[in-house]
């Protein structure tokens, strides 16, 4: 079903570019009642808070078994990278890089939209940017969790787009936003346990 998103009164730059909306397209089709259901599953964000909450337990429990000396660290490493991923792509990088959402740069009735998303700026992708920094941290701390860490956070990314809220290079700049914080707080988190094994 193609529907429209509640216009607001606030005027934000269409700066989409042409090969943007060709694949923006390409993904916000209908898929059927089972990516529909996906889709909006993977976009909504008590599913994030879950999965932050999840791989967080799931890395001190994993620091414990290995009888690390702060088991609660890398949990302490997660939660810097998404609060440093959010507020700053929130708060800084959409004020300086403004651009509509699909949902609203472009005709009304001509997007599928599945997810509710305001008329923000929509660079970036803080959804995608969130799940790559957890993807980054979570693989660094647990190796063998990658294939599904990053499996998630692409489905999410793909999410963006079908839901009608995101570019592509919205989803791919979050993306790239997320796994640097993710790294550098990964970088901090070594530095800091090296020091205290010293």
């Amino acid at each position: 079903m193609i529907s429209s998103p509640s216009r607001y009164p606030v005027a934000i730059p269409d700066l989409h570019l042409p090969i943007e909306e060709t694949l923006f397209r390409a993904m916000n089709v209908d898929g059927g009642p089972f990516l529909d259901g996906l889709a909006r599953l993977l976009s909504r964000p008590a599913f994030g808070v879950a999965w932050a909450v999840l791989l967080a337990a799931t890395l001190v429990v994993v620091a414990r078994a290995r009888a690390g000396r702060h088991p609660w660290a890398w949990a302490y490493a997660l939660a810097a990278a998404l609060a440093i991923t959010d507020a700053l792509g929130s708060q800084v990088v959409r004020p300086l890089f403004p651009r509509a959402r699909p949902a609203y740069a472009l005709p009304p009735g001509t997007v599928r939209f599945l997810a509710p998303a305001a008329n923000v700026g929509s660079i970036p992708s803080l959804h995608a940017a969130n799940f790559f920094a957890m993807a980054a941290v979570g693989s660094a701390g647990i190796p063998a969790l990658a294939p599904l860490l990053y499996a998630v956070a692409i489905g999410v990314a793909w999410s963006r787009l079908y839901v009608g809220v995101h570019w592509p290079g919205d989803v791919l700049l979050g993306a790239a936003w997320g796994s640097f914080w993710g790294l550098f707080c990964i970088l901090v988190l070594r530095k800091i346990l090296r020091r205290g094994g010293s």
